[in-house]
């Protein structure tokens, strides 16, 4: 059951995101919006062994502000983000306050850090909520009106010390 909720809300993500795409190509400015999705591996082996060598990594990104470009072309976003990285019963919600910085056109990094809020179960031993964490390295394929990029991190919450490599893909619309 909580499988079928699990890609239900994927097909709802996804289906937001095609109706939102074609309409913020047309408009002229972005609306603010990063949606990523991708997969998380656990460094640890006892919680690829409580559950999956492989969980699911999706987040949504809102950006509250912009810095203006310096003379090198480097500026920054200040936002917040909101996500899931989970398998079956075993899943946290990280929520955080982030910083992404532009290099150019195609480098950026992101850092964001907040509180997780995991669900007990075999690899998480209570409900309590617990510091969180992520860093991404991206690189934009494409830089125009809906820029795709790819991005290679590090995440994790402090409880029961769950961190690992993510990888995925990045919207802005």
């Amino acid at each position: 059951m909580r499988k079928g909720l699990l890609y239900l809300a994927t097909v709802a993500l996804v289906g937001t995101l095609a109706l939102a795409v074609p309409a913020s190509a047309q408009e002229t400015e972005q609306l603010g919006f990063t949606l990523s999705a991708g997969a998380f591996f656990p460094s640890e082996k006892r919680v690829r062994r409580a559950s999956e060598d492989t969980w699911f990594s999706v987040e949504l990104g809102y950006k509250l502000q912009t810095s203006e470009p310096n003379e090198r072309g480097y500026y920054y976003d200040l936002g917040v983000s909101v996500g899931y990285r989970g398998t079956g019963d075993n899943y946290y919600i990280p929520v955080h306050a982030t910083i992404t910085g532009y290099l150019n056109e195609q480098f950026f990094y992101r850092a964001g850090a907040g509180v997780g809020f995991p669900k007990k179960g075999r690899v998480f031993t209570a409900d309590d909520a617990s510091f969180s964490y992520s860093i991404e390295v991206g690189y934009n394929f494409n830089a125009g009106t809906t820029p795709v990029a790819l991005t290679v991190g590090y995440a994790g919450i402090s409880r029961n010390t769950v961190n690992g490599l993510t990888v995925g893909l990045l919207v802005r619309f």
